[in-house]
């Protein structure tokens, strides 16, 4: 699933490209499993004639914004948005600028569980799907006492940081990493975290993110950006997938557990219980 730094990376590189283009037509090719709370002939009515004012992100949501309407996208396990029509294509738009010019943007999805929302601009954060997001990594609200008061939890801390009603935005492998990074047992609780456990994982998961953001986010499967490029965080890995080998930092092999039905990765040697 597409986290925080591969959305935002398709984010950037959208909105040079729509930002400001009129929406001529959108075509819904996937109405049962893609719409959510609206209509084709909704979206119709609402959002075509009309300018992409502004394109945003929230955890893992893309929002597009079309003056009063916005709509808000959810890629999932299998979405991906292109430049180029794709054998599972599901959904698309195309923009004219003032030239008349046009540019088409693609849904793709072979899962069929991509999701999209329309919701009144003005409103995004009181209805679904965003209204229950939590703390958000690389914003000026992502502070050390506003991280303090969601470490305060039975919970083990990997689980917390996925939560997204508590931290918008992370998923599976930047948990993993931010968690080694810190020093941090995936299976702590988080209340348990000393302070200085929890000061490393506080600085180490934005650190980490913007890592995966240079690198323009990882690729395995799916992912891609509208190019059709593939991110490289992957390839930057220190323990995500990496079961088995060497910890780059002391050598010990790296060892997978299951929490919540996902794999976590971890040193046994850095990351101490």
């Amino acid at each position: 699933m597409p986290e925080l730094p591969e959305v935002e990376t398709i984010r950037r590189a959208l909105e040079p490209q729509l930002l400001g283009r009129r929406l001529a037509h959108i075509d819904v090719l996937e109405r049962v499993h893609l719409l959510k709370n609206c209509t084709p002939e909704a979206l119709q009515e609402r959002l075509v004639g009309r300018r992409l004012t502004a394109l945003g992100r929230r955890g893992k949501f893309l929002i597009f914004e079309f003056g009063p309407w916005a709509m808000v996208l959810h890629l999932r396990m299998s979405g991906r948005l292109l430049w180029t029509p794709a054998r599972h294509t599901r959904l698309v738009l195309q923009f004219r600028d003032e030239e008349e010019q046009g540019r088409a943007l693609y849904l793709d999805d072979a899962r069929r569980f991509a999701s999209l929302y329309l919701v009144r601009a003005d409103q995004l954060d009181e209805q679904k799907p965003l209204k229950d997001l939590g703390l958000e990594p690389l914003t000026p609200a992502y502070t050390w006492a506003a991280f303090r008061r969601l470490l305060d939890s039975e919970r083990e801390v990997k689980r917390l940081l996925l939560d997204q009603t508590r931290l918008a935005g992370l998923g599976n492998i930047y948990a993993c990493e931010a968690l080694f990074e810190a020093g941090v047992h995936p299976r702590k609780p988080a209340r348990a975290l000393s302070p200085e456990e929890a000061r490393r994982l506080f600085e180490a998961i934005p650190r980490v993110l913007r890592r995966a953001l240079r690198a323009g986010g990882t690729s395995f499967d799916r992912y891609r950006r509208p190019d059709g490029s593939i991110g490289r965080f992957q390839e930057e890995f220190r323990v995500y997938g990496r079961a088995g080998a060497p910890c780059p930092r002391c050598g010990a092999p790296i060892e997978r557990i299951t929490q919540g039905g996902r794999s976590s990765f971890f040193c046994p040697r850095c990351q101490p219980f």
